[in-house]
């Protein structure tokens, strides 16, 4: 008989017609709660919508003008037919909903020495799962790897986040490589509304003629686009340990390098920085906002920096 901590969650999570997690996946669940409850609080200490920028105004009523409102408010047409000034209200959308897309292609599995890229997306998603689960807001999340691997329907709540979080620790991978494209383009087409959207991927293509751009941009019109890149010291440096053989996660694909030649390290890191400045830029032109999260640091105090940062940023 299940007991404690596992048998709670198993209750929690428990619906008709689902296949339960195993109690290890829901205690890895757990963990990651207590892990970022301290950045779920502070985002509540400070503004949370100014944080989660997704949300949308919806007309409410008009009124007449009064001293100190926006000039910019007033509503014409009304006003000329009244004969006095009139001014258009809003109310803010209650709910927001906070879309999660998560790279679960080959390369994140894998971390020389330090947590995988994996472990760090999943840390990620927790915290803005449940920030999100504390404001009543609804949450969806799509996995990918060169193709769609999973997409768990929008939802509130604790009990929601519990288990797409435990779909998100448990899912096998069926595909290797990475294509954000097939990701990008079905949220494109699926979601209703305005919302959020967070991009944690390593950003690495491995397949260069996908139309990324293009689905990037058609997203970042209708969503508030955000993209956490994750970066391990083995994608930016190789060691020098003489002749390697190396295989590529992604497309199993073997290659042999003599990295005791100091240009051979040179081109593979300036290559990999090149690369990076690209999606930088092409994210910059898309008006997404790139977040950089080393998965040897803290992960959780480079997302509460940039939630500082966008705290001061104007909505």
């Amino acid at each position: 008989m299940l007991k404690g901590l596992g048998a709670r969650l198993l209750r929690l999570v428990r619906g008709p017609d689902q296949d339960l997690p195993s109690v290890e996946t829901l205690r890895e669940v757990r963990r990651l709660e207590l892990r970022t409850r301290g950045l779920v609080d502070s985002l509540f200490s400070g503004e949370y919508s100014s944080v989660f920028l997704g949300r949308g105004l919806e007309f409410s009523h008009v009124r007449r003008y009064q001293v100190g409102d926006d000039v910019r408010a007033i509503d014409w047409k009304v006003t000329a037919r009244r004969g006095t000034p009139f001014v258009r209200q809003f109310v803010e959308e209650r709910d927001l909903l906070v879309v999660l897309l998560v790279d679960v292609s080959g390369s994140g599995r894998f971390g020389p020495g330090e947590r995988s890229a994996g472990e760090v997306a999943a840390e990620i998603a927790a915290a803005l799962a449940f920030a999100a689960a504390r404001n009543n807001d609804r949450i969806c999340l799509l996995l990918v790897s060169d193709r769609v691997e999973l997409f768990v329907a929008p939802g509130s709540g604790r009990r929601h986040v519990v288990r797409l979080l435990a779909d998100l620790i448990s899912h096998q991978p069926s595909g290797r490589g990475t294509d954000l494209s097939t990701g990008l383009d079905r949220l494109s087409r699926t979601l209703q509304g305005r919302g959020t959207v967070f991009v944690i991927s390593d950003f690495i293509q491995s397949s260069p003629d996908s139309p990324f751009r293009e689905t990037l941009m058609r997203l970042a019109r209708a969503h508030d686009l955000v993209a956490i890149r994750l970066v391990t010291s083995a994608t930016l440096e190789l060691p020098d340990v003489g002749w390697v053989a190396m295989t590529d996660p992604e497309t199993g694909r073997w290659v042999t390098l003599n990295t005791a030649r100091r240009k051979v390290r040179e081109h593979y890191r300036h290559s990999v920085l090149r690369a990076q400045a690209d999606t930088a830029a092409l994210l910059g032109e898309v008006g997404a906002e790139l977040v950089d999260v080393n998965t040897a640091g803290d992960a959780l105090a480079a997302l509460s920096a940039f939630f500082r940062m966008r705290r001061g940023t104007p909505r």
